[in-house]
C-alpha cells in the first residue's frame, strides 16, 4: 500500500469515528430514533469496515478482494452520488441565510410536534420568530398551519395561535389552518385563505427547511414568496441538512417542487 493509500485508508478511520460520534451526540443532545439518525451510525460503520479491509490487506500482503475495475466504477459512482448531494445541500444551505423583506402581506408558520407541555423545541423557536416579525410589521396577517397528530394535545395551528397572543399579537391578525399533516397540505391550505393573487407571502420554518418549503410553495401558488428562517444550533444543522436531500428527492420524485 502507496503512501497516499495510507493517508487515504486513515481519513476513512477519522470519518467513520466522527460519523459515530456525531450519531451519539445527536442522540444524546436531542434524541435517539429521530428521522434518518441512523445513516451517520451506519456511514461511520461502513467507512470503518473500509478501514478494516484495506488494511488487512496491506498487513498480510494480499491483493484487495475486489477487481480493480469493480473498484474503479465504485469510485466514480461514489463521486457522482457526492457531486450531487453536494450541490443539493448547497442549495439548502443558501435558503437558510434568506433575510424576509418589511412588510410581507402574510407569513405562514409551518407547523411542529405539541408535546404535552407544549410547543416542541422547533414549533417554539418559529412562533419567537413569527411574533418578532409580526411585532416588527403591524400590518402582517399570521396564517397558523398545522392539524393534531393522534399523540398531540391540540393541532398545531392552536398552539402557535395561543402562543402567538401570549406573546401579544392580536389574534385577530391569526388566521387558522387546522387539517394539515405535512408541508404540502399545510401551505396548500393557507395559501387558500389568502384572497390576493398578488399577495407576498413569507414562510416561517427551520433554516435547514426554507429550501424545500419555498420550492413547495412556488409549485402550489404564484405569490410573491421570501423564507423566513429560524435559527437552528450549527451541530444540529448538519444532520437535518443532510435529512433535507432525501426529503427533497421524495417531493422531487412526487412533483411537488418548483424551483423557480
Amino acid at each position: 500500500m502507496s503512501r497516499r493509500s495510507q493517508l487515504c485508508n486513515r481519513l476513512f478511520l477519522a470519518l467513520g469515528i466522527l460519523c459515530i460520534l456525531y450519531y451519539l451526540g445527536m442522540g444524546i443532545t436531542v434524541r435517539f430514533g429521530q428521522s434518518l439518525l441512523f445513516l451517520w451510525l451506519l456511514a461511520g460503520a461502513l467507512c470503518l469496515l473500509r478501514y478494516a479491509i484495506w488494511r488487512r490487506a496491506w498487513r498480510l500482503g494480499r491483493p484487495l478482494p475486489v477487481s480493480r475495475r469493480l473498484l474503479r466504477l465504485w469510485r466514480w459512482a461514489v463521486c457522482l452520488i457526492l457531486a450531487v448531494f453536494l450541490t443539493v445541500e448547497g442549495f439548502v444551505v443558501s435558503g437558510a441565510f434568506q433575510q424576509p423583506p418589511a412588510g410581507l402581506d402574510y407569513i405562514v408558520i409551518l407547523g411542529a410536534r405539541v408535546d404535552s407541555d407544549g410547543p416542541s423545541g422547533a414549533l417554539r423557536n418559529r412562533i419567537q420568530t413569527a411574533a418578532q416579525y409580526l411585532q416588527d410589521n403591524p400590518e402582517t396577517i399570521a396564517i397558523a398551519s398545522g392539524g393534531q397528530g393522534s399523540d398531540e394535545p391540540m393541532s398545531e395551528a392552536q398552539c402557535i395561535q395561543e402562543n402567538l397572543v401570549a406573546l401579544g399579537i392580536d389574534p385577530a391578525r391569526i388566521l387558522m389552518e387546522e387539517k394539515s399533516t405535512d408541508t404540502v397540505e399545510n401551505l396548500r391550505g393557507s395559501f387558500a385563505q389568502i384572497p390576493e393573487a398578488d399577495a407576498s407571502v413569507g414562510i416561517v420554518t427551520n433554516d435547514f427547511h426554507i429550501f424545500r418549503a419555498m420550492c413547495i410553495g412556488r409549485k402550489l401558488g404564484d405569490f410573491s414568496l421570501s423564507g423566513v428562517p429560524v435559527p437552528s444550533s450549527a451541530f444540529g444543522f448538519v444532520h437535518y441538512a443532510m435529512r433535507e436531500f432525501f426529503a427533497l428527492t421524495v417531493d422531487g420524485l412526487l412533483g411537488n417542487l418548483a424551483f423557480s
